[in-house]
């Protein structure tokens, strides 16, 4: 009996949600060198416009932006029924923002500036689990 051919994994879809075009732009080029499909949003209201559980694998979700923050925004997802995992960023240092994150449902927070591997490590690590 001749094995079974091996079923290539499609690649996995991150969205970026950040108000810099800078982070954006930088962090789209990591994912993507990494085989990640990257999308970048510059604001709540842009992914809001229609994105439905599965559109994405993961959801990187930058905590201050204009209009709605990261913590807002990940209420309101979770609210639609995705509960894909997300991860926050952010350039801000507050003594508590790590715990406040988890608690809001964020699987991890990455500080800005971030290094390459600490994102990517979280990531990769969010889409091994079952």
């Amino acid at each position: 009996m001749s094995p079974e051919p091996a079923q290539e994994r499609a690649p996995r879809r991150v969205v970026v949600v950040d108000d810099s075009p800078a982070v954006r732009q930088s962090l789209s080029l990591l994912l993507t060198s990494r085989g990640y499909v990257v999308e970048a949003l510059s604001g709540a209201d842009e992914l809001l416009l229609d994105v439905r559980p599965g559109d994405f694998d993961v959801f990187v979700i930058d905590l201050k932006m204009d209009g709605m923050d990261g913590v807002d925004l990940l209420a309101a997802l979770r609210r639609r029924g995705i509960s894909e995992p997300a991860v926050l960023i952010s350039g801000w240092y507050l003594p508590a923002l790590e715990t406040a994150a988890l608690r809001a449902g964020f699987a991890a927070l990455v500080r800005k500036p971030m290094m390459d591997v600490s994102l990517v490590s979280v990531i990769d690590y969010l889409l091994a689990q079952p």
